[in-house]
């Protein structure tokens, strides 16, 4: 995403998937509770449509960006997923293995900020 290669970026995830950012606790229920994201593959599909159709006034100029991971933790999950944590804000990944190697099914990032305003969010796609 740093170099805005969104055709690759979504490559990455499987489908189904989930993307969330939990608003003001890490583990509210996102059906009851407010989010700050919470999509499904189909969502993140449109969210890329929308980036490249040029009509985000946010994204012209292009946020430059270089996001630095770091503490990687690897956990194994259910059904042979993988859980990844990582520090970025904090994200925590599932992995799933298919034919073409392993692909997002999951990715839960944790803001410390989360109950604060947020006027600008490309940072987190």
């Amino acid at each position: 995403m740093d170099e805005h290669r969104f055709d690759e970026w979504l490559a990455l995830w499987s489908n189904p998937a989930r993307y969330w950012v939990p608003c003001n606790e890490d583990d509210i229920d996102p059906a009851r509770q407010v989010s700050i994201i919470y999509d499904d593959y189909t969502r993140l599909v449109q969210r890329i449509e929308r980036l490249r159709s040029g009509s985000v006034q946010a994204m012209d100029p292009r946020p430059r960006m270089r996001r630095l991971i770091s503490n990687i933790e690897v956990e194994p999950g259910e059904d042979g997923q993988l859980t990844v944590g990582s520090n970025f804000i904090r994200s925590i990944h599932a992995l799933r293995h298919d034919a073409a190697g392993f692909k997002i099914a999951e990715k839960k990032v944790l803001l410390i900020n989360s109950d604060q305003e947020m006027p600008l969010l490309q940072f987190l796609i």
